[in-house]
């Protein structure tokens, strides 16, 4: 039985992006009961230890802890990178392979900030779906491009998944993720996004895009091809769960127009890592 009061999340983090980690594990404790235990795992992508310390400092006042996953970089060492997307945001894909003992996790990205209890989808019945997420704002039809054969072409963000790690690892979906990066790297525009697409399509519930608004939603930069899903992008934008800093948009340059950037920045100066100054777009 699913212990609804203690709860997973798993988010992966390389040295420049602590800050933004730290800013995300706050803002999960601040909105969260006050009697659910949020149990925080980070796979390490060379972390220094001063940072752990400050991203230590930040959780622990909440009562919080974090346990730091180390990864084989081996297996990781011919996938597909970009600028925008390094090599730390494949290692998602052995969460389940890693966290053996425990049977559902809440899978994160740094560049998020939780304005509602992470419980109203931790509880979720997920049915015979591996993960429940929401769709991608890009619409970018990657499905058919890959030429996947698929039920239907929806297409969902890996920035956020609960995930069904019992599942997962019954089906060795990992070892199948690390087949597909190696057979189609050509295919992988979105590099561990696409691959998990091409193996679970058709197999995983869409949330509401408030538990992952994203930044072509929360900018109103794409507009939804249904009318029911407009409306629910409006209502995601007047009252978001959870915000997505994705793509170019990051609160913390300087020239920045995101709508939730206060909020960021509110979130952040309660850490460890308060930021004197903006950056300028282009750095980070």
């Amino acid at each position: 039985m699913l212990e609804s009061k203690n709860i997973t999340i798993v988010s992966s983090s390389n040295e420049d992006f602590v800050p933004h980690l730290t800013t995300l594990f706050l803002s999960l404790l601040v909105s969260k009961n006050a009697d659910t235990q949020l149990n925080f795992y980070v796979i390490d992508d060379n972390i220094s230890l001063n940072s752990k310390l400050l991203l230590n400092r930040t959780v622990n006042r909440h009562k919080a802890r974090i346990s730091y996953l180390s990864i084989d970089e081996s297996e990781f060492e011919n996938v597909v990178e970009s600028e925008r997307i390094p090599r730390t945001a494949y290692y998602r894909i052995s969460i389940p392979n890693l966290l053996t003992t425990i049977d559902r996790a809440i899978y994160l990205d740094c560049d998020m900030i939780c304005l509602e209890n992470i419980q109203n989808i931790w509880e979720l019945d997920l049915g015979d779906n591996l993960l429940a997420a929401v769709e991608d704002a890009g619409f970018h039809d990657r499905l058919n491009v890959m030429g996947v054969n698929c039920q239907s072409d929806r297409y969902f963000n890996s920035g956020m998944m609960v995930m069904d790690l019992k599942k997962w690892r019954e089906e060795k979906i990992t070892e199948q993720a690390f087949e597909f990066i190696e057979a189609y790297p050509h295919l992988l525009k979105f590099h561990d996004q696409d691959t998990l697409n091409a193996i679970l399509h058709d197999r995983w519930l869409g949330l509401h895009p408030r538990w992952n608004a994203q930044t072509y939603l929360m900018l109103d930069e794409k507009q939804h091809p249904t009318e029911i899903g407009r409306m629910k992008w409006e209502k995601a934008r007047q009252n978001p769960a959870i915000v997505h800093f994705c793509g170019h948009e990051k609160p913390w340059h300087e020239d920045s127009i995101h709508p939730y950037r206060e909020d960021y920045f509110g979130l952040r100066n309660k850490t460890a890592f308060p930021l004197a100054r903006l950056e300028k777009a282009r750095e980070k």
